[in-house]
């Protein structure tokens, strides 16, 4: 990143501490985000070593399909479960040492990943390595106002989720790459090593968001009192929902595009990546460009409008016969997607108090996770009973039906809450 940050949708220009704050956290996200997919692509590699079998080293499928589905489920629970507990820590301490520590503690857990061969202790180490994820996601975005003040926050966003994007993409190649060469374990040691940098970074860190004050209450009390703010705001409820039910019927498409590629199109492996790829930059440029020039009065109403477009495109993707055009609508759902988050985080930032934000990130994120939870288990009878263009229309179209409903909502409850003028009869 460089001086770009600046740019002439922000109403003042951001101070030169700031952009050299933001260019260390964004690094640390995507780097984060390499990290947690190096360490999965890794451990599924290992799971399916574990259970080679025979001199030949023949696989057992359905042994090692149910230890990586395991390992899958153990990293993702604990984000859902946990999610109340984690953000209430985070509001609770100095952001900075929380992210520090959550860091450390996982480069320990990797380090112990990569010395282990038994799958319940995988299943143990990577269900400990989900919950310290479930920590340092909010700590990271709790920082941000702190870092560029509340005027940028969209801009930082931006930026914050292109590093994690990018982080995705280059972390199941790098541990391909790392586990063909070196095996799986060094894999997991660089992983190690990706968390130790993300600590390092958040040392660096001029910008602090300290402890919330505010009265202390019984555990539990202060766990749920996330979930109270945002049932306190109506925008924010739709907003939530909107989102978390755009998320079960997208990632349906997650199960549905692979067998889409294979048996519709006709294009097998290589296809499944142009759809993957091209879901991916269309977040990096919904992010980046995109979401950044969106002013802050529409950001609500850009949840549903991103849940109508991405649905729609997946929808005519569903119906195409012709593969660049499919490709060219999974990018317009993914500028759609990539416009959504950023819009979230930002909604987040500007009406939730800074008290109780940490514990709304960790339940936003928990409820999204446990959204793809849901649409993976819905989306596997579907595309089995009815097949992968089948699943992909019920998941654009239900996207499209969520965005409508949800634009007309946000408009009732924008105008309920608008402000009525006076009028002075009396001149």
């Amino acid at each position: 990143m460089s001086a770009s940050l600046d740019v002439a949708s922000s109403p003042t220009p951001m101070r030169p501490g700031a952009r050299r704050d933001l260019r260390i956290l964004a690094a640390a996200v995507g780097l984060s985000a390499f990290g947690d997919e190096l360490a999965l692509t890794a451990l599924m590699i290992k799971a399916t070593e574990l259970f080679a079998q025979g001199s030949g080293g023949d696989i057992s499928y359905a042994g090692a399909s149910s230890a990586v589905a395991l390992i899958l489920i153990a990293g993702i629970v604990p984000q859902v479960i946990f999610a109340p507990f984690a953000g209430w820590l985070v509001d609770r301490t100095e952001s900075v040492n929380a992210l520090r520590v959550a860091s450390l503690i996982q480069a320990a857990l990797a380090i112990g990943l990569a010395a282990t061969d038994t799958l319940p202790a995988i299943l143990i180490l990577s269900f400990l390595l989900g919950t310290g994820a479930t920590v340092a996601s909010p700590a990271t975005f709790t920082l941000i106002p702190a870092i560029v003040g509340s005027e940028h926050t969209t801009v930082a966003n931006g930026w914050m989720e292109s590093a994690r994007y990018a982080g995705w993409v280059l972390g199941p190649v790098v541990a391909g790459s790392l586990s063909f060469a070196v095996g799986s374990e060094a894999a997991l040691v660089f992983d190690a090593c990706t968390f130790v940098v993300v600590a390092l970074g958040a040392t660096m860190l001029h910008a602090r968001e300290p402890a919330a004050p505010g009265p202390r209450e019984r555990p539990l009390q202060e766990a749920l009192a996330g979930l109270r703010a945002i049932r306190g705001d109506r925008l924010m409820v739709a907003a939530v929902v909107v989102v978390a039910l755009t998320v079960v019927f997208a990632a349906m498409d997650n199960v549905a595009e692979v067998f889409f590629s294979y048996d519709v199109l006709g294009k097998g492996a290589f296809g499944l990546g142009a759809l993957a790829t091209g879901w991916l930059a269309g977040m990096v440029v919904g992010a980046a460009v995109i979401a950044r020039r969106i002013p802050e009065r529409r950001q609500a109403p850009v949840l549903a409008v991103g849940a109508i477009v991405g649905g729609l495109a997946i929808a005519l993707a569903a119906l195409a016969v012709n593969f660049p055009f499919a490709v060219a609508m999974f990018a317009v759902g993914g500028v759609a997607n990539g416009v959504q988050n950023v819009s979230m985080r930002s909604l987040i930032h500007r009406n939730v108090d800074e008290a109780v934000r940490g514990r709304v990130f960790a339940l936003y994120s928990g409820a999204t996770t446990g959204a793809q939870l849901g649409a993976t288990a819905l989306a596997a009878p579907i595309v089995a009973s009815a097949g992968a263009r089948t699943a992909l229309m019920i998941g654009g179209m239900g996207g499209l039906i969520v965005g409508l409903l949800g634009l007309a909502w946000i408009a009732i409850i924008e105008r309920s809450t608008a402000p009525v003028p006076v009028i002075d009869h009396w001149g």
